[in-house]
């Protein structure tokens, strides 16, 4: 998963509450926001979209939105929470959250903005299906799509473009420089996957040695696509729908969805 939206903000952290007394609300009709996120409201770091009741007895939701996209946050009696919740069952009520109440995003507006900046390893025919991928190199779900999808790829049934990011492990960022700033980034993402330690979770390509910040750059316009999408993990996928629609998914699809949308056939839910 990706790290959170307010670590800068919220520095040292984590998934950690804080004792704060209750700040004034701004409005009567809403319960008064938790201390520390008026706080950042009110020096324009963060903007409060929605706030919503939650199926925790007492506890407050609020999606909030920056510079680096969107995430969904607690509040109680003046706490604040930052992490996702999980009820008994399992169900992570936060995901439902995060689609039910974050702003609707313009997934062709995103797709634009990708092909716009570069960066991006394109391979396969021009004419297949295609699929953005968003993929850390360090990513064992990413492996496992790109198995998946190489014997399509290499048959010329699927195009992709895959969309860099890298958040997972410390050696993420080094990782995904080493590939877009190779000769052949293609060749380069093929070697950190041909040579992926499933066991450590590790790809295979040797980190670069030093940063180039225009790439840093371009990492962090991809981190915030994702979360324009409101994602937070990888892969994340962007797809053509039945109707020719741009639509999300997030985590690995089923190898049965993936071989009917290179068939261009009407399509279930990704995850079966």
């Amino acid at each position: 998963m990706k790290p959170s939206l307010l670590r800068r903000c919220l520095a040292g952290l984590g998934l950690a509450l804080l004792a704060l007394p209750t700040f004034a609300a701004t409005q009567s009709s809403s319960p008064p926001l938790p201390a520390m996120l008026a706080s950042l409201a009110a020096a324009g770091k963060v903007k409060v979209v929605s706030q919503f009741a939650t199926e925790v007895p007492g506890l407050r939701g609020y999606v909030i939105s920056s510079q680096d996209g969107t995430q969904v946050v607690y509040g109680d009696h003046g706490y604040l929470f930052v992490g996702h919740i999980i009820t008994p069952k399992g169900a992570d009520l936060t995901d439902n959250y995060r689609a039910r109440y974050s702003p609707k995003p313009d997934l062709g507006e995103v797709v634009s903005k990708l092909d716009a900046n570069g960066h991006l390893i394109n391979e396969g025919r021009s004419s297949a299906p295609l699929l953005y991928v968003f993929a850390d190199p360090n990513c064992s779900f990413c492996y496992r799509f790109y198995r998946m999808a190489e014997p399509l790829v290499s048959s010329g049934r699927l195009q992709l473009r895959w969309v860099m990011v890298a958040f997972l492990q410390s050696s993420s960022t080094a990782k995904a420089t080493a590939i877009l700033s190779a000769a052949d980034p293609r060749a380069a993402l093929h070697a950190d996957e041909d040579r992926f330690d499933v066991a450590h979770e590790s790809g295979g390509i040797a980190p670069a040695s030093s940063q180039d910040k225009t790439l840093q750059q371009v990492l962090q316009a991809h981190v915030s696509a994702m979360d324009a999408l409101g994602a937070g993990g990888t892969p994340t996928l962007l797809y053509r729908d039945a109707h020719g629609h741009w639509s999300a998914q997030v985590g690995l699809p089923t190898g049965d969805w993936l071989t009917q949308y290179a068939q261009r056939k009407a399509l279930p839910s990704p995850e079966g």
